[in-house]
């Protein structure tokens, strides 16, 4: 019976840490005219990136805004997504083993000059 509750604390544990508190914010850069694009708008520029963050995304330890990018590129119509990808799943889940707690989150920004 002990082996059952340390089974199902221990599932409830690594699930807990498969969620998080990630926070990417999408603002124009000041002093920009910045247009949304539409999912299916076709785009010139592309690029991913990761932010990491620790304790369920609690803690940003290496974090880019798009704003950041937006602004270096000079982009005036920008499409930006997060996704979770099977990597970041496979990180988080590996270093919540491993009581690190560790979590990726990859962000992808498209746009246009």
């Amino acid at each position: 019976m002990m082996r059952h509750i340390a089974l199902f604390c221990s599932i409830v544990l690594l699930t807990s840490q498969l969620s998080g508190c990630f926070r990417t914010d999408l603002i124009a850069p000041e002093n920009h005219q910045v247009r949304v694009l539409a999912t299916t708008a076709p785009t010139k520029f592309h690029t991913e990136y990761k932010n990491w963050y620790l304790l369920g995304g609690l803690l940003p330890i290496y974090t880019t805004q798009p704003e950041e990018i937006i602004a270096r590129e000079k982009l005036t119509e920008v499409r930006v997504q997060t996704e979770d990808t099977v990597s970041d799943g496979v990180i988080t889940f590996f270093s919540a083993l491993i009581f690190i707690g560790l979590f990726p989150q990859t962000v992808v920004v498209e746009g246009n000059k």
